[in-house]
């Protein structure tokens, strides 16, 4: 079996090359980490040796750091002898860790699946124990932690609908790369469940519920969102709509979303949430901010906003500490990393991107914290268990198409109660719903034990 993956993976290593250094040479985002990722960054041959118990904790990406940041700190916290590296894939995940966990000994990025760059990177770590937040299954990767003989977990373990159809397609071979894992902590009875059918066997399977509930969020008091409003140029008596992490393909219907939603005599709000009748808004008090999942997007926005009529401000281009004259009928375009948690405290509405086209949604949890109603469209999968208990419990609304974001846009923005009510109910989720992280420790120090 794996005889012939390496071979399929080098097969298509060696025709996407040239394409691969393309992209290598012109885009500073992929050059980030790429020695390492192939297993010959210098850090990576500068490590000293020690008897420590050595930990190796995977997260992809911004969204998995952050499910692991409790996760990492209460295990340092516990454990001040273990030696901890992270690895990451993205040069934003790379990013967020470096800013937010200093417990990390070292934070590399993560091997190509090759098996010559696995092999470099796991004599280099050495780890006692690797363990993968969510669901990343590399048959090189996996094989060489068994063989080098550390135990291995999946913690905050996730199958996608997507993911699990493509597994179950190759179950034969699933379950020799999964037989490498000593165990799964999965996030739910559905996702354990479909780790077991795929093949991995009952008794390593187990669920400790979700960690990004467990996550911690910032705390805003009311000097705090005075300074983001002023800082945004946003009005005592705004209302204000942040879409956040918006892909290709959303912009434009937000956009017009929120160009609907102005005073309209044709275009009146509609029930259920309308109750007194009233009309759109003047421009005056309704603001737009887009928070693009990718900065780099920033300009292909601008030019959407400018086409349909509106005017536009980057984030970057907005001065600090000081109070910005932000101009009605403006669209602001956040191109910085980080700022997406706190401005979801100035919001009136959320918006979560990545849920209109079929990329899975983003993470919701930032905005239910601080206690804001919540707008997504039906491609919510990433986040189903999550989804499903904001729907049960009337915390957001799901929409099917462009027309449905206007009207529960009019609705929402013109009922305070609603606003609030829906907000309290996503903030009683997260609290219910704390404890994985715990649980996740837990099993991981008897691990640690052995070592």
């Amino acid at each position: 079996m794996y005889l012939l993956y390496n071979f399929l993976l080098i097969l298509l290593v060696t025709i996407a090359f040239p394409f691969w250094l393309y992209k290598v040479v012109t885009k500073e985002k992929h050059r980030k980490g790429f020695w390492e990722k192939l297993g010959l960054g210098t850090e990576l041959n500068s490590v000293p040796g020690d008897s420590r118990c050595r930990i190796h904790i995977h997260a992809v990406s911004v969204g998995e750091v952050i499910a692991a940041t409790p996760f990492i700190k209460g295990l340092r916290q516990r454990h001040p002898e273990i030696r901890l590296t992270l690895s990451t894939v993205t040069p934003t995940g790379n990013e967020v860790a470096r800013k937010r966990l200093p417990e990390v000994d070292r934070i590399l990025y993560s091997p190509f699946d090759l098996p010559w760059s696995v092999k470099r990177f796991i004599r280099s770590v050495k780890p006692d124990i690797y363990v993968s937040v969510e669901t990343e299954l590399w048959p090189n990767f996996l094989r060489e932690v068994k063989r080098s003989g550390a135990r291995s977990l999946i913690i905050n373990g996730r199958i996608s609908p997507d993911a699990f159809k493509g597994y179950r397609r190759f179950r034969f071979v699933m379950k020799r790369v999964l037989s490498n894992v000593d165990l799964f902590c999965m996030q739910s009875d559905e996702d354990a469940e479909r780790i077991r059918e795929i093949g991995a066997s009952s008794g390593s399977v187990t669920v400790t519920g979700n960690m990004k509930y467990d996550q911690k969020f910032i705390e805003m008091d009311e000097d705090a969102i005075s300074a983001k409003m002023r800082l945004y140029g946003i009005g005592k008596g705004d209302k204000v709509i942040v879409a956040g992490s918006t892909h290709p393909g959303e912009d434009e219907a937000i956009i017009s979303a929120y160009l609907d939603c102005f005073k309209d005599k044709k275009n009146p709000p509609s029930p259920p949430f309308n109750k007194g009748g009233k009309g759109g808004f003047s421009s005056e008090k309704l603001r737009l901010i887009i928070v693009p999942r990718h900065i780099e997007r920033a300009a292909d926005i601008e030019k959407l906003v400018k086409a349909k009529g509106l005017d536009v401000i980057r984030r970057t281009g907005l001065r600090n500490s000081e109070k910005n004259d932000v101009p009605h009928r403006t669209v602001i375009v956040v191109d910085t990393i980080g700022e997406l948690s706190t401005l979801y405290s100035i919001a009136t509405v959320v918006i979560i991107g990545g849920s209109f086209i079929p990329h899975g949604g983003q993470n919701p949890l930032e905005a239910m914290y601080y206690r804001k109603p919540l707008i997504f469209g039906k491609y919510m999968f990433n986040f189903k268990q999550i989804t499903e208990e904001i729907l049960e419990n009337g915390a957001g609304l799901m929409i099917e198409d462009n027309d449905s974001l206007k009207v529960a846009l009019q609705g929402l923005l013109n009922n305070s109660s609603k606003q609030q009510e829906m907000g309290e109910k996503g903030y009683h989720i997260i609290t219910k719903n704390r404890g994985a992280v715990e649980r996740n420790i837990a099993i991981i120090e008897k691990f640690i034990s052995g070592c």
